[in-house]
């Protein structure tokens, strides 16, 4: 950029005799420069500084506001060294003589300053590069939602992320050089892994318990600038666990309905032994007090092959179908199944049945549909003790939506509305560990929607459940 048409001949000429693809432009301005800067690059500019003055200084800081990568090269007094170094100080990248005599010179300071700008454009390329990915590490480090911490050989924290700030109610930046005790206040990390992690230099993965969340806890050695250093991440597995459990407990019972099948097979046989010859002995007897006597055997036997056959057909393994069904020869199945714990618990079963139509249903679903709900209530009941424990089962026939209303009602202490809205969701459950899988009330709603019927639930008046299922009727509707 100069506004000297000698200088300019001869600064064109110079240029063409050392490099032929060398492009001279010049600028009678420095608004000229600054456009033409912003729509094409250039290998480097050259500013007569005493032509220009303030104006040149400001140029050169305005490409280095507006990231444009060039190289300035300032033409001034050699002599001037306070100009020299104020060029230098406000963005220039080399200075040189503005007498023409040194114009000879200008191709080869060009090319060194070239040469020399690249180096270090590629040098500041890498470094913005290194800082932008470890900007990104520590973003992503960040974003896990587990709790990851570093520590060195005293147990000092040397690095944390988010997650465990977050945990501990800090900012990263008052936690780092704390001791982990100091913070955490609690019994972690595991001295003894993290001392084998640091002879070894093998990874370690322990489990921790803290209040009832089950963590899994991964020790990785690391080593920085010479020191020992070892990266933690506690992963919360309590879902993961709770879950484990349940299959398991899901496989457990799938194992008990294969024995209950067998054993209830082992039984009948005996059983129909025992009702035939019963029936065979009252035929014989004559006298009215040992036929009465042999009327109460065969009404017992009667009773328990009836309760085998109903453990037959609901632990039955076998491909779902739907046929027409009494809902409430249904529902009196499943009571059957759980009368004797009802006795004991002081449990009283009452009926309200309606002449209710068949149902078109699978009556082996419908009636583990009852039982869950039978078993809810019934655990219900037995928490709270009520000495005039009740379940209320109810069915009639509903002529405007032309379907079966089921409704099994306790008196217990009910479900509370935080949580009524959770309690069809698989695996949610308010039962001790171990007392119930979450599953049930899930595979019912299952159950009762591929029936085309649905399941709700209400408050009853007297404070406890009422679970009211709706099923379509199958032929035979009540007019």
């Amino acid at each position: 950029m100069d506004n000297d048409a000698g200088r300019r001949e001869r600064i064109a000429s110079v240029f063409g005799r050392s490099s032929s693809g060398v492009r001279i432009e010049f600028f009678e301005t420095p608004e000229a420069a600054r456009e033409s800067l912003h729509r094409e690059t250039a290998g480097a500019l050259f500013i007569n500084l005493p032509a220009y003055g303030v104006q040149a200084l400001d140029l050169v800081e305005h490409l280095q506001a507006a990231r444009r990568e060039v190289p300035v090269i300032m033409m001034t007094p050699i002599t001037d060294n306070e100009t020299v170094l104020r060029a230098l100080r406000n963005g220039a990248t080399d200075c040189v003589s503005s007498d023409p005599a040194a114009v000879e010179d200008y191709p080869v300071i060009a090319g060194r300053v070239m040469t020399r700008f690249e180096a270090a454009y590629e040098h500041a390329e890498r470094a913005r590069a290194i800082l932008r990915s470890q900007r990104q590490w520590v973003s992503i480090i960040d974003a896990i939602t587990d709790y990851i911490f570093v520590l060195d050989s005293t147990w000092h924290l040397v690095k944390v992320n988010h997650t465990f700030a977050s945990a501990v109610g800090r900012h990263p930046r008052d936690i780092v050089g704390k001791k982990i005790n100091e913070v955490f206040h609690l019994d972690v990390p595991n001295e003894a892994a993290v001392r084998a992690v640091l002879e070894t230099g093998t990874p370690r993965i322990y489990e921790k318990k803290i209040g009832d969340e089950i963590y899994q806890v991964s020790i990785f050695p690391l080593q920085e600038d010479n020191r020992p250093l070892t990266i933690h991440v506690m992963k919360d597995i309590t879902e993961v666990r709770r879950l484990k459990d349940q299959l398991y407990h899901a496989d457990k019972l799938a194992s008990i309905g294969l024995l209950v099948s067998g054993v209830a097979h082992e039984i009948n046989n005996p059983l129909t032994g025992t009702i035939a010859y019963t029936e065979l002995l009252s035929m014989k007897v004559t006298d009215d007090g040992l036929r009465g006597e042999l009327k109460k055997i065969l009404d017992s036997a009667e009773r328990c092959k009836k309760i085998v056959d109903n453990l037959l057909t609901f632990s039955r393994q076998r491909t779902p179908s739907k046929s027409l069904e009494s809902i409430n020869d249904i529902i009196d199945r499943a009571i059957d199944l759980r009368n004797y714990w009802l006795k004991s618990n002081n449990i009283r079963i009452e009926r309200e049945y309606d002449a209710v139509s068949t149902v078109f249903v699978d009556a082996q679903q419908i009636q583990q549909v009852i039982l869950n709900l039978l078993l809810n209530a019934e655990q219900a009941l037995v928490d709270v003790k009520r000495p005039d424990a009740t379940i209320r089962f109810t069915t009639h026939y509903d002529k405007s939506t032309r379907r079966v209303v089921i409704q099994i009602i306790d008196n217990g202490p009910g479900i509370p509305r935080k949580i009524a809205s959770k309690i069809f969701d698989p695996f949610f459950t308010t039962k001790p560990v171990g007392v119930g899988t979450g599953l049930g009330l899930s595979i019912s709603h299952g159950i009762i929607t591929e029936h085309g019927g649905t399941i709700r639930l209400e408050t009853s008046e007297g404070g406890g459940a009422v679970f009211t299922i709706e099923l379509p009727t199958g032929t035979g509707a009540l007019a």
